[in-house]
């Protein structure tokens, strides 16, 4: 019988799956990928899934999150893959707080860590772990991996991780940068790596992970060094509907606008402030959409109001980028990656244009290539090259190659990935 490795991604009425077969030089081939959606919603709930190219969706209750993890294992059961071929499974979590720099094997002591680290992610945490209890109950004896989105982060240094405020926040609240999106820049920064011809822990490079949420990652060595993204993942460059770096004294200041405005309690007001941080600033406070493809097309058709956006969002890029590259002693590569990233390529030309000193030559059809990893622009820092890539981020494969060694190896994380195998031939 064959082996697989099942990966799961677990929201608040949402089930992210993705199914690998494990190789027999333990290497992982995807084989079913797909999402459960509107789970509590009986009316709404849907099933997708990706077999081969080929997608289906259809409506089904899906009262809880159970329920889903149930009609998952039935698709699987269709397409001649049952659930006893799953050998071990992977959880995406997203806050591990300080406490873990690499994926873990699940016991009932990380998962009451993931339960006292939910403050610091209220909306995931408690979500995370209601899939790994869910997976247990349905699959008994079979072992569970946390998979962290801090973990790669866990080696910035305290002078770029504190924060210059009062020590009791540090010591006693949690409060420091964590960053996120961590899975997604080690395995970009790994491919970028690999491309050039390098080993992982030899590269310099700043990664751009710029989706509706997006953070920016300064490499060095291979490790991450700083992130844009801290607390939270409000901090940062400006995303799709969460609004980046702002005065924190704003908050305050419209707080109590908007209380004497709709006559409610200062308290109340706040929480319509920080609410409005989240899911009604970056893109979509400044132009009305989240999507960028629609700010660009009107950029391209002439609108100025569009383009001046495009230029406000590659500003906060290539200021990041900038400070990231000036304090290493050289740069690699900048690697752009997720939905916006890896398929906006007048963003892309926009913030190389604004790194000013680099002297950036961009390849104008290589810019243009969607889905493939590609140079499309080299220039120079500190007197050496530096490339410009798209590689597009693949999360789920570092997931899934975590969960094959801890889960069902026995094994640490790998040192070196499968794939990475340029470099390592």
């Amino acid at each position: 019988m064959k082996k697989t490795i099942l990966s799961l991604n677990c929201g608040s009425s949402s089930l992210k799956y993705n199914l690998f077969e494990v190789m027999e030089n333990n290497t992982v081939e995807p084989i079913i990928g797909g999402i459960a959606e509107e789970i509590g919603n009986r009316e709404r709930s849907t099933m997708k899934f990706e077999i081969h190219g080929k997608k289906t969706k259809y409506s089904i209750e899906l009262p809880d999150h159970e329920d889903a993890l149930v009609e998952m294992f039935g698709i699987f059961e269709k397409q001649n893959v049952p659930k006893e071929t799953i050998v071990a499974i992977g959880h995406r979590v997203v806050h591990g707080g300080a406490s873990y720099n690499t994926s873990v094997l699940l016991t009932d002591e990380v998962i009451a860590e993931i339960k006292r680290l939910s403050p610091l992610a209220p909306l995931h945490n408690p979500q995370n772990i209601k899939g790994i209890l869910v997976a247990e109950k349905l699959m008994p004896g079979i072992p569970n991996v946390a998979v962290f989105d801090t973990a790669f982060h866990a080696t910035i240094p305290e002078y770029a991780y504190k924060y210059a405020l009062p020590e009791k926040w540090f010591t006693e609240y949690m409060v420091r940068r964590y960053g996120f999106h961590g899975t997604s820049h080690l395995y970009v920064s790994r491919r970028a790596a690999a491309l050039l011809g390098m080993k992982h822990d030899e590269i310099n490079c700043v990664t751009a992970h710029m989706g509706n949420g997006s953070s920016l990652t300064k490499v060095v060595g291979g490790k991450s060094m700083d992130t844009s993204m801290g607390f939270t993942p409000l901090e940062g460059v400006i995303m799709g509907t969460r609004s980046g770096d702002m005065d924190p004294a704003i908050i305050g200041h419209v707080a109590q606008q908007i209380a004497k405005e709709e006559n409610m309690d200062l308290g109340a007001a706040y929480d319509k402030v920080m609410n409005m941080l989240n899911k009604e600033s970056g893109l979509k406070g400044i132009s009305g959409t989240n999507l960028m493809q629609d700010i660009r097309a009107k950029a391209l058709e002439g609108d100025d109001e569009s383009d001046r956006i495009v230029d406000i969002y590659a500003y906060r890029l290539a200021k990041y980028i900038g400070s990231y590259m000036g304090t290493s002693k050289y740069c690699d590569a900048i690697i752009f990656t997720a939905g916006v990233g890896e398929n906006e390529w007048y963003v892309r030309q926009k913030v190389l244009g604004m790194l000013e000193g680099c002297n950036f030559i961009i390849d104008e059809k290589a810019n243009r290539v969607r889905g493939e990893e590609i140079v499309f622009a080299e220039g120079e820092f500190n007197n050496r090259k530096v490339r410009a890539m798209v590689i597009p981020t693949d999360e789920e494969v570092v997931i899934a190659y975590d969960t094959l060694f801890i889960g069902a190896l026995g094994l640490d994380a790998p040192e070196n990935y499968p794939f990475e195998e340029i470099c390592q031939g």
